[in-house]
């Protein structure tokens, strides 16, 4: 049995991730998945109410809310139990839960913006839940409520690392419990475009073929090396995202998989994470896998 904990909030950004983990769980063996909603209240946000209303009351109250929010997202009946934790920030409480009950795994929504343009961004507590890794981080976007899952394979990228080994095991195990194939993306730069100066165009395409054949040899070695040949290559070229996105649309996934690094102190804040990019703008769960 292994325990995931969902972040729940009063507003339908929340609505994707509750719906997610109980596809997820209920798809496969459905008794070896539980599910803790886990609502939280943020002290500072909620300081004014605290002078009219006592913690455990306003706790009370939230978690009749809560309920009454699972109810409409017709996902209540698959939550083993719901809890309301009270903390300083969301995602501090997120990871205290996930220690107390040795989860494997928090989901999360991401947010929409409250104006016309409606942009899906991810929240500043799934960033700091992506900083900090304290376990495999699922965000889910929240229309996610609403549209069928994709019907194609799990994706997970790899950079051939690693650091994605954690990312490709989940991802295989992920696909035997849904029933579906996994694709083992590898990424690899778009060529230079000044070389295409110096060649005929049918050089051109011939180093296309080249490189794109090397990379599909290293994979392949490289599933082989790791006991991961369950999973089937596939090489793109591009920017990292952008070629994820592209490839996520033309497969029609229901999830992505990425790695990440657990970095040491304040590198951080500083060091760009296409895992972070990859959960902040595709339009599909990203399961963010720690090494």
């Amino acid at each position: 049995m292994s325990t995931w904990i969902v972040g729940l909030d009063l507003r339908p950004s929340s609505h994707g991730a509750a719906r997610f983990a109980s596809w997820f769980a209920q798809s496969g063996h459905p008794q070896d998945i539980e599910l803790v909603g886990v609502h939280v209240i943020e002290r500072e946000q909620l300081a004014p109410i605290f002078r009219l209303q006592s913690p455990e009351e306003v706790g009370r109250r939230a978690k009749e809310a809560l309920a009454q929010e699972l109810q409409e997202a017709a996902v209540k009946s698959l939550f083993d139990r719901e809890e309301i934790g009270l903390g300083a920030r969301a995602n501090e409480v997120l990871e205290e839960f996930a220690e107390r009950h040795h989860a494997s795994v928090i989901v999360v929504g991401r947010q929409l913006q409250n104006d016309s343009s409606a942009v899906i961004r991810l929240g500043s507590n799934a960033r700091r839940l992506l900083r900090s890794l304290p376990t495999t981080v699922v965000v889910v976007p929240p229309d996610y409520a609403k549209i069928a899952f994709g019907a194609g394979p799990i994706l997970v990228a790899t950079d051939l690392g690693d650091d994605a080994l954690e990312a490709c095991r989940f991802a295989a195990d992920a696909g035997a419990r849904l029933g579906r194939p996994v694709h083992a993306v590898h990424v690899i730069p778009a060529l230079d475009p000044i070389l295409r100066w110096y060649i005929p165009q049918g050089g051109w395409i011939e180093l296309g073929e080249q490189t794109h054949a090397e990379a599909m040899v290293a994979l392949r070695r490289w599933l082989a090396a790791h006991e991961l040949t369950t999973l089937e290559p596939q090489v793109v070229r591009g920017d990292t995202v952008t070629a994820l996105a592209d490839l996520v649309q033309s497969t029609h996934s229901p999830l992505l998989v990425v790695g990440s690094r657990r970095l040491p102190g304040i590198a951080r804040a500083f060091v760009g994470s296409t895992s972070a990019a990859a959960a902040a703008e595709l339009p599909l769960p990203v399961a963010v896998v720690p090494s």
